[in-house]
């Protein structure tokens, strides 16, 4: 047997599906962890926001910090020279070169964090020798700033040189 169309005017109920009340109360559930994943962001955005500014005015006191050490160290003697830029061999090894055959350097010492001054103490045969050293030294390329000590001239001459080393290329 066929059913029949019905043809009535009455109003029927409309039968939800089972599945739609289920996907409502989904929708709401995503809806609630939607908001409260907005809410958790915002949180940890204002905390950056707080963070950010916090080491903002960490780095400017640190800048503020170098500037005045970089200012005090100018006044107290100069920038200090990178052990990479003059290494201590080549350094030794250019005063070396500079020495007569009747001069010979008993010590040397080099302090990087006054712009590389170099104490020198530097013993002569005689005064001739002394005298040929001193001008070997003002010739140099890296030597600045050249003060020799006091010395005797009686005999043999012992004295100490102090000299600033100026780095660069070769």
């Amino acid at each position: 047997m066929r059913r029949q169309p019905d043809f009535s005017t009455t109003n029927r109920p409309a039968r939800v599906p089972a599945w739609q009340p289920l996907a409502l109360a989904a929708c709401g559930l995503l809806a609630t962890f939607a908001v409260l994943q907005a809410f958790v962001a915002r949180e940890e955005a204002a905390s950056a926001a707080a963070r950010l500014a916090e080491v903002s005015r960490e780095v400017e006191a640190a800048a503020a910090r170098r500037q005045a050490l970089e200012t005090r160290a100018r006044a107290a003697g100069g920038e200090a020279l990178a052990a990479e830029e003059a290494p201590p061999a080549r350094i030794v090894a250019e005063v070396a070169s500079l020495l007569p055959d009747d001069a010979r350097l008993e010590r040397l010492a080099i302090d990087y964090k006054r712009g590389g001054l170099l104490e020198m103490l530097v013993v002569a045969r005689d005064a001739a020798a002394w005298d040929r050293l001193l001008q070997r030294m003002e010739a140099a390329p890296r030597l600045r700033e050249l003060e020799p000590g006091p010395e005797a001239r009686a005999a043999e001459v012992r004295s100490l040189v102090r000299a600033r080393w100026a780095a660069g290329p070769r």
